[in-house]
């Protein structure tokens, strides 16, 4: 063998040794390897009924805290609005994924590479990451994780991943199995209030603060169109859909938000009260509270009570009456919108026609 291609074999052998080399220095330990396949959980899936609260924590949507019903343990509430009714099986669905979680991969090591897979501190202005906590009925924790980025699909297989670390330790994971965890507590309630076909609407009238009255009827409940009451003097209406609408806003009162009427009290002197009567009996009132200052954007607060009248000993009424009576509820600037319509929205000149 020549001097030179000797000294080409050596200085290959030895850079392969230093790579090797290189790879167990940087090859977590067998520890963290040791997890793999396991429950990140371990025991959760046989103790789910032990599971008393969830609390969820993020940046966008702070905390909510759902709580177990003490009187059917197959409801839940939403702690911090008051036991408001939270959608059960989508909470009970969020304990059994975490319960179905297993150790796929170890990542980064680096806290402060956290926030590239959103695992960074859940109370920093910006982050996405998303605390998850359950707890058993006396308080002992039972989940305690952030929860990360969701992966669609892994690689040979079509379920999907999650990227968590637990807190106070420096190893970022991806687990099998999908968590999406909704942030804002409309993800978690029933945001339709009603149930009330348009078709079934006999007048509408819209009272605001300021003194004006739009009103709108049906002679007939077969009759195609409603009739716009009070139109001014060398107007015409706009479209008979505009003026349609406003019976069929009544399905708008998709709600952001709920609190208690003590809690939050509408003033009836400066809301906007809009009724809707319908053919047989049923009248619902909607009182909706302007917000001050800026009416526009996702912080404007516009809060509705709404009270239910006729149709006793139904289940329908009932029923209104039971989900309604005890709260108001937040509804968006474009909902009002929608619902508190004015004469000039409705209206045109009548010249040309």
């Amino acid at each position: 063998m020549s001097a030179k291609n000797f000294l080409i074999l050596l200085v290959a052998t030895v850079l392969g040794i230093v790579a090797a080399a290189a790879a167990v220095v940087t090859r977590p330990g067998d520890a963290v390897y040791a997890n793999l396949g396991d429950p990140v959980v371990p025991g959760l899936i046989d103790n789910l009924n032990d599971v008393d609260t969830v609390r969820i924590e993020s940046h966008e949507g702070g905390v909510l805290t759902f709580k177990r019903n003490a009187k059917d343990a197959g409801d839940w509430g939403i702690a911090n609005r008051d036991m408001y009714p939270a959608k059960a099986s989508q909470v009970n669905a969020l304990a059994l994924r975490v319960a179905e979680l297993t150790y796929l991969a170890p990542k980064t090591a680096t806290p402060e590479l956290f926030p590239r897979l959103d695992l960074g501190d859940p109370d920093v202005v910006g982050s996405k990451a998303i605390s998850l906590r359950f707890n058993d009925k006396g308080g002992r924790p039972m989940v305690d994780m952030v929860i990360g980025k969701a992966r669609s699909s892994l690689e040979g297989s079509a379920a999907g991943g999650t990227y968590f670390r637990i807190p106070g330790k420096d190893q970022a994971w991806l687990a099998k199995g999908s968590i999406e965890i909704g942030k804002l507590i409309s993800e978690w309630i029933e945001t339709d209030i009603f149930d009330i076909q348009t078709k079934r609407i006999r007048r509408v009238e819209i009272h605001h603060a300021d003194g004006e009255k739009i009103s709108i009827f049906k002679e007939q409940q077969g009759d195609l169109d409603f009739v716009l009451n009070g139109v001014p003097d060398g107007k015409k209406v706009k479209s008979r859909f505009s003026v349609n609408g406003i019976a069929s806003a009544i399905d708008d009162y998709k709600i952001m938000d709920v609190a208690l009427r003590e809690k939050h009290p509408v003033d009836p002197a400066t809301a906007t009260r809009v009724v809707y009567e319908t053919f047989d009996g049923l009248t619902v009132t909607a009182l909706i509270d302007l917000p001050e200052g800026d009416l526009k954007g996702p912080t404007a607060e516009y809060w509705v009570s709404l009270d239910i009248a006729g149709g006793e000993g139904t289940a329908e009424a009932d029923g209104l009456r039971a989900r309604t009576n005890p709260w108001v509820f937040r509804i968006s600037d474009y909902r009002y919108d929608s619902i508190a319509k004015r004469m000039k929205d409705l209206v045109e000149d009548a010249a040309g026609s």
